[in-house]
């Protein structure tokens, strides 16, 4: 793996471990395999329209076309700080974040540890998606192949990469809408739900994430998460994140986020 794809996923591991950790879930093993699957994704839901016909594009060009397109923060990005208030299941908490031009995190002034933690994992996560890595580097070296294409015209792509299980993705409209893996025991699926247009490209407002028992294929896991930016300055800033779980329902359905996170007063550096 490279050491873009290294770095990449160490934070995203580190991201899913600690909210994990709070709603006592999961265990280390599996947050390793989500870890691996969103690396294959790297987070790329974009905008646009393909011209038709979109079978004649191979299946490279396809998934390249929408990583690409996808709102990334430039070498230029100044980084910044703000206020964050933080309500966990009932629990309010505040404190203060700074996100550094080389999109390292701190976080202090919060009461719980746990929630800190969670504040810079998010943050971390958030600066993976915003940070501009090319498809040469991630995707490169990589394989893809059409598996179909349906009568809605979702587009059925699989990725193959030796050192990793192969992805199986669902392309439209120049957007990733699902991503499907197994590690082991345990599939994943990640669904995009909502998508916003920026001049400069797109952002994830709304996805959801399923975990699965790969053998019986029961659903263990069902994870709702909504986000909203706003543009301060130059650059699009993550305002506002809630974040829903269930195991039997939809958590889309629950009225009170178990995780709900606002910035405010934003500056930047």
């Amino acid at each position: 793996m490279s050491d873009v794809g290294c770095w990449v996923l160490w934070f995203k591991i580190k991201q899913l471990y600690g909210f994990f950790c709070m709603i006592n879930k999961w265990n280390q093993q599996q947050f390793w395999i989500l870890g691996l699957l969103l690396i294959g994704l790297s987070w790329s839901w974009v905008p646009g329209a393909i011209a038709a016909p979109q079978s004649n594009l191979s299946a490279q060009s396809l998934f390249r076309q929408a990583y690409e397109n996808r709102y990334t923060w430039d070498e230029n990005f100044p980084g910044y700080t703000a206020e964050v208030s933080v309500n966990y299941r009932g629990n309010l908490d505040q404190g203060l974040i700074r996100v550094e031009p080389d999109l390292s995190i701190s976080v202090s002034n919060l009461e719980d540890e746990e929630v800190a933690e969670i504040i810079q994992s998010q943050l971390q996560m958030e600066a993976i998606h915003r940070r501009s890595v090319s498809f040469d580097q991630l995707h490169g070296k990589h394989q893809f192949k059409l598996d179909g294409q349906e009568e809605t015209g979702v587009i059925n792509i699989e990725e193959i990469a030796d050192e990793r299980p192969e992805s199986y993705y669902q392309v439209k409209d120049n957007q990733i809408t699902q991503v499907n893996r197994v590690f082991g025991q345990i599939a994943v699926k990640v669904d995009t739900l909502g998508t916003t247009n920026t001049p400069e490209g797109y952002l994830v407002s709304h996805f959801q994430t399923f975990f699965y028992n790969a053998n019986t294929g029961d659903l263990l896991e069902r994870e709702d998460v909504r986000d909203f930016h706003e543009k301060i300055g130059k650059y699009y800033l993550l305002t506002n994140r809630t974040i829903r779980y269930a195991e039997d329902e939809n958590p889309e359905d629950k009225l009170t986020a178990d995780l709900l996170i606002r910035f405010n007063d934003i500056q930047p550096l």
